[in-house]
């Protein structure tokens, strides 16, 4: 009997340690590689930084319904820091209505052959929308100082795909070729600068993200465009514009 359960001691012994040791090849050789699908809505808009004196006052503002999608790739370099990248497509958008003087901008008042074209300072009421697909990477580092908080920090690269930047002005003047030129009523003339918009985007990625599960997961993060969207070369506008979007979702890890 004694050496009946010595036996059976030493089988169930051999049979824990069998096991510990294959979950340790296990752990040991699964993938460090990890996919996420995610989705968010963006919040924000182009503007310049700082905003210029010249628009003295916002009227209104919609960020307008600017959804996201995308798959991520986390790969695990230590048990608390992971290097990633973001594949989505990024809706950015915004409606805002603004007070300007002395705004420089290029504008058509009428249609067909009565149009006529100003280029100038224009004083009076701003309407800008503007809504951007783009096709979005962000990069980054992320730690994990604690098992469901995660922090993220890196960069981001971006093609746009379709852009819309128009508007209208009304309410005030133009003084057509510059501050000193001639001035011309404007009840309401129209712009369309969405051919103008650069193609290519680049900024700074910053975030967070909390795990609800051991697959689902809420995020919240920041893109800073640090690229005028459109190029220097263009007049239309006399200052940069950049893109700045904060995002709020969930994400699904597989």
């Amino acid at each position: 009997m004694k050496h009946l359960f010595i036996f059976l001691l030493g089988l169930s012994s051999g049979v824990l340690f069998s096991q510990e040791m294959e979950e340790k090849i296990q752990e040991k050789n699964s993938s460090k590689f990890n996919f996420r699908v995610t989705a968010g809505i963006n919040i924000g808009g182009l503007s310049p930084i700082p905003l210029p004196n010249n628009i003295r006052k916002i009227k209104s503002f919609d960020p307008t319904f600017a959804p996201s999608i995308g798959g991520e790739v986390l790969y695990s370099l230590h048990k608390k820091w992971r290097i990633g990248i973001n594949l989505k497509f990024d809706h950015k958008g915004m409606k805002v209505s603004d007070e300007v003087v002395y705004f420089h901008t290029l504008i058509q008042q009428g249609t067909g052959a009565e149009a006529s074209t100003f280029e100038g300072a224009f004083s009076g009421t701003n309407y800008t929308e503007s809504r951007n697909l783009y096709l979005g990477a962000p990069f980054f580092v992320e730690f994990t100082p604690k098992k469901n908080w995660h922090y993220r920090l890196g960069g981001y690269a971006a093609y746009l795909v379709e852009g819309k930047f128009e508007g209208t002005v009304s309410d005030g003047y133009i003084r057509n070729g510059g501050s000193l030129g001639e001035k011309v009523e404007i009840t309401s003339a129209s712009f369309d600068f969405s051919e103008k918009l650069r193609k290519f985007d680049l900024g700074i990625y910053a975030g967070a993200r909390k795990n609800i599960n051991k697959n689902f997961s809420i995020d919240a993060s920041l893109q800073w465009g640090l690229i005028s969207t459109f190029p220097s070369s263009f007049s239309g506008i006399s200052f940069p514009m950049y893109n700045v979007f904060g995002q709020i979702g969930a994400g699904y890890q597989f």
